[in-house]
């Protein structure tokens, strides 16, 4: 009996191993999990029980005070701040912003500057949306994605079910299990987020970026905290300026940052050309397109430097296995990260900066849409 056990915890080991997860998350098992949600006659998770035999739901594990590197005592990132965070980026959010603005905000909660997701924000579809549920840019068709992980929304041409983090009505996770715990199942014992982690080509949710199944990109030890120019996360893109037009269904590559957007706002990815033959302009600003290398995107910052902007980020062709702290026109790539947040933002629309200051012709700023249009201002 004694050799057969020994013989067993051998193999576990080796498959421990072999799948990576002696690196994956540790300590005690009650930090995250309650065997009955009963100790001594009271509920150990409060509002429980949970799925998975959780402690806690998704916001509840993510949320707390603005405290140093955005850390709450579970070490979760906080992505739905208690307080106001002063603002978005370095040193007051973390890369996806947060939900406080949405959810609560200085002057109240306001639908415009997050994705309200349901026990965020109230299911409110009269101030940004006016066609109920159903994201602006909705595509049904636009997934399953690269894992083949499910279909947002069982590809239903409307929906009738709020936001969610994860799952069958989520962005993180699969899409084939209609609960949150059950979309995101496993993936958190795969993948700490302590350290850098490069995800290239993964086949997992828990070797995804930020557990979006598929999706490539390289995260940064502490979720872009303090973030600068030679120290950020990297994203993912492909400059596919083809199959654009009025009549497009298909997405060219399924892995990028530009895409993991798509499985919910899919037009404005697929549909951006103002005809059905992909004649210009414009009809939608481009995404999944290389940064131009001439005219008014001859350098991209406008003191010529190319250094990278952590205020308008790009995407690479390739998932680089450290961050770089120059960007290439011409190589590099614009995406829908590049000028919003992905969780909140004290701005319409979850955008990085403040829309209305930029001026063309007349005004100072070298920032925000002036990264890219470097010859737009009036300097």
């Amino acid at each position: 009996m004694k050799k057969l056990l020994m013989m067993s915890l051998i193999t576990l080991l080796s498959v421990v191993l072999a799948y990576g997860l002696a690196v994956a998350i540790t300590g005690q098992c009650s930090n995250c999990h309650t065997m009955h949600n009963s100790q001594n006659g009271v509920a150990v998770a409060s509002g429980g029980p949970y799925e998975q035999l959780l402690n806690a739901d998704c916001i509840a594990c993510h949320t707390g005070p603005v405290v140093t590197a955005r850390r709450n005592s579970f070490d979760a990132p906080i992505v739905l701040g208690t307080v106001d965070p002063g603002g978005q980026g370095a040193g007051l959010t973390l890369a996806g912003g947060d939900f406080w603005w949405v959810a609560t905000g200085t002057a109240g909660r306001d639908d415009r500057m997050g994705h309200n997701v349901a026990g965020i924000a109230p299911a409110d579809t009269t101030i940004t949306n006016p066609n109920g549920l159903t994201p602006p840019g909705w595509d049904p068709t636009a997934t399953p994605g690269i894992l083949s992980d499910g279909q947002i929304n069982s590809a239903g041409s409307t929906w009738s079910t709020q936001l969610r983090c994860a799952g069958l009505y989520g962005c993180h996770g699969n899409h084939t299990d209609a609960t949150q715990m059950g979309g995101i199942r496993g993936a958190h014992h795969g993948n700490t987020g302590l350290t850098s982690t490069q995800a290239d080509t993964p086949t997992t949710i828990g070797g995804s970026y930020r557990f979006l199944g598929g999706i490539n990109g390289l995260e940064r030890s502490d979720w872009n905290w303090a973030e600068t120019a030679a120290n950020h996360n990297e994203y993912y893109g492909v400059s596919s300026p083809n199959n654009r037009d009025q009549s497009s269904t298909t997405y060219a590559n399924k892995r990028t940052i530009s895409y993991a957007c798509a499985q919910c706002h899919g037009f404005f990815h697929s549909r951006i050309d103002n005809s059905t033959t992909g004649a210009s302009p414009w009809l939608r600003h481009p995404t999944d397109v290389v940064l131009p290398a001439s005219g008014e995107y001859n350098s991209y910052n406008p003191d010529g430097s190319n250094l990278y902007s952590v205020e308008a980020p790009v995407a690479r062709p390739t998932v680089p296995a450290t961050s770089s702290s120059t960007v290439t026109p011409g190589t590099d790539i614009v995406m829908c990260l590049s000028c919003h947040r992905a969780h909140g933002s004290p701005q319409p629309d979850i955008l990085r900066w403040d829309y209305t200051t930029m001026q063309a012709g007349t005004g100072t700023s070298d920032t925000g849409c002036f990264t890219c249009h470097t010859s737009k201002n009036a300097d």
